[in-house]
């Protein structure tokens, strides 16, 4: 599914979408019938948000995965955009469609593909709207912890990998195992997960 803030762009992105094989294009509003959402905006404001705000509430929060391609997005409006669903952030000045394809392949497998610095925007946000967390040492191990931690940081898993000299599909398995045993929608809401607990 396709949202944006003009006709001529959601037009222009549907075209190229589907253009492709692999794809598929739904109507905006078909939550169930789509595997993920695109959203085009310039600025985000709480318009951007609002766009999110039925996807996430007729799905009771199991809707599609959200691709937000945006040039600017203030820390409180990137972690309500990730509260109704959204995993991954391009910049819009420098994204091509193509990128927007491998950031699809990359969502739908559990990355959430997003800039460093936004990944750390969200992480201060998050760590600033999180009160008296309550440690609970049982729910990651060791290994799990610095994973999480360094993704946190803004390092991409082959970074991450790099770091704690490991192969990526190992971290890549780690996240997997982490986001499957505590039920959560992907390595975003893990790192979430992992601060609100006071785990990281």
């Amino acid at each position: 599914m396709v949202k944006a803030d003009d006709a001529i762009t959601a037009e222009g992105a549907e075209a190229y979408l589907r253009a492709s094989e692999a794809v598929r294009v739904a109507r905006w509003g078909d939550w169930r019938s789509a595997d993920m959402a695109l959203v085009l905006d310039r600025v985000a404001t709480e318009r951007t948000v609002d766009w999110l705000e039925p996807l996430h509430r007729e799905t009771d929060g199991k809707g599609p995965p959200v691709l937000l391609i945006i040039d600017e997005i203030s820390e409180r409006l990137l972690l309500n955009a990730v509260r109704f669903g959204v995993v991954g952030v391009l910049p819009r000045a420098e994204v091509r469609y193509e990128t927007v394809l491998r950031a699809a392949r990359e969502a739908l497998s559990g990355e959430s593909p997003m800039p460093p610095r936004l990944v750390r925007s969200l992480v201060r946000e998050l760590r600033a709207w999180g009160t008296s967390p309550q440690r609970r040492g049982g729910d990651l191990t060791p290994r799990e912890a610095d994973v999480l931690r360094l993704l946190a940081e803004g390092l991409s898993t082959l970074e991450v990998a790099d770091r704690l000299s490991y192969s990526e599909r190992t971290i890549k398995s780690v996240l997997h195992e982490v986001v499957t045993r505590l039920k959560l929608r992907n390595r975003t809401h893990a790192v979430a997960y992992g601060i609100r607990k006071g785990l990281l």
